[in-house]
């Protein structure tokens, strides 16, 4: 029976430089004869880890080994941490990673360590890993659409002094949420975090909690808030300018779940829109509102309500130039005849009659004055009647058109003595 020993690696490259022949660049080269390798060190965190999450640990050789060194890996209570039951260093190295997990069988009080053993050749190496309380749970309240967030979330332990802030992020542009602040010494809290918009279809949204090294989600489904009633924005086809405008909302239906707001905007800046209004939930029927229109305007506006979430109407209709002022002479004297001047707030497209009146029986204007088409003013003629009270007397001129009205002041002297 005929048996070949195997040589050694270091011999057989030297007989083959012996004889002249090139070792392959790529030929194992061993580790330097008599290195027995033994752990140096077992390395963990130098941050306690929050348990519930993971982490990394090291172990250490004292030299590489021309072979993989097969080390065994042991948690001290598994219930709490766990590592691989065993790690492998690759040959010609002196170190290898392995992951930790850490678990949440029970609440954190005060300092609370595990300790991690690597063995090999019966030398042993232990380290203890330090663990923080951390995310436990995290609950978030059924939604609908337009609601606020409110989120129920705790810890496995109390919080540090000064309190622990946890991030918190969604995964959907209409739910957001704020960072979340345990307090010092407390095991979680609940209340509003965050708000969330209008959306015509359901959503599955994932919400998100993380501390260092640690994270935990829910998901939660975002409902549609949905008015689907054919509602509707009307008024009248023309207004003046210089006042207000009766604009209906017409809701046939009532308003769901929490209700909504309705925004006003218009194509036209002489129009002050009104201000949001907010529908409460069961609101239904006509509602009006009233734009106010300045009196310089002539021609066709649009205002457009805005349901949030729903959608929009709008209404179209002509504005005609508005009252804009009276004027007078700067003194009127007893049995006078004076010319006073009626101002639109710009040019209009066809005769405008406007009435006039005044509270004294001192001053006379006409009961009507017509602004031609192509003007903005007509000048008219009054006249003042004696006596007057020692000190004079003032009058007021009221000029009313389509329901709306401005005011002109007169200041009537006595006669001189």
């Amino acid at each position: 029976m005929n048996s070949v020993r195997a040589l050694p690696t270091v011999v057989v490259a030297a007989v083959l430089m012996i004889f002249g022949i090139a070792v392959p660049a790529n030929a194992e080269v061993p580790a330097a004869p008599g290195c027995r390798p033994q752990i140096a060190d077992v390395v963990l965190p130098a941050e306690k880890v929050r348990s519930g999450a993971e982490a990394t640990g090291t172990v250490r050789l004292d030299c590489a080994g021309p072979w993989p060194v097969r080390i065994v890996l042991a948690s001290a209570d598994a219930s709490w941490v766990s590592v691989p039951p065993r790690l492998v260093v690759p040959a010609g190295e002196t170190e290898a990673a392995f992951p930790i997990r850490t678990h949440q069988p029970d609440y954190i009080y005060g300092e609370f360590n595990v300790a991690i053993t690597a063995s090999l050749h019966g030398h042993e190496v232990s380290k203890p890993l330090g663990l923080l309380p951390g995310l436990k749970f995290l609950v978030v309240s059924p939604l609908i659409s337009g609601d606020y967030v409110s989120v129920n979330i705790g810890l496995n332990g109390p919080a540090p002094a000064g309190g622990l802030t946890i991030d918190m992020k969604s995964d959907h542009e209409a739910l957001r949420v704020e960072p979340i602040t345990i307090p010092s010494s407390a095991l979680g809290v609940a209340g509003r975090y965050g708000e969330t918009d209008r959306i015509p279809e359901d959503a599955e949204v994932t919400v998100t909690a993380s501390l260092p090294g640690q994270s935990i989600s829910t998901v939660v489904t975002l409902k549609a808030w949905r008015y689907d009633a054919d509602w509707s924005f009307t008024g009248p086809d023309t207004a003046r300018g210089g006042g207000g405008v009766g604009l209906t909302l017409d809701l046939p239906e009532p308003i769901p779940h929490d209700g909504v707001e309705v925004t006003f905007t218009t194509d036209d800046e002489g129009v002050d829109v009104p201000s949001p209004r907010m529908l409460y939930e069961g609101t239904s029927g006509p509602i009006t509102v009233r734009p106010f229109l300045h009196n310089d305007i002539s021609g066709p506006v649009t205002v457009t309500a805005e349901m949030e979430g729903v959608g929009t109407r709008s209404h179209t209709f002509r504005v005609l130039p508005g009252l804009k002022s009276l004027e007078f002479p700067w003194e009127l004297f007893p049995d006078q005849t004076f010319e006073g001047t009626l101002h639109l707030g710009t040019v209009t497209d066809e005769a405008v009659t406007v009435t006039l009146s005044s509270d004294v029986p001192s001053l006379r204007v006409p009961a009507e004055v017509t602004v031609p088409a192509g003007a903005s003013s007509v000048v008219f003629t009054g006249t003042t009647v004696g006596p007057v009270p020692d000190w004079g007397d003032s009058a007021t001129v009221t000029a009313t058109l389509d329901g709306t009205s401005i005011v002109g002041h007169a200041y009537i002297r006595p006669p001189l003595q």
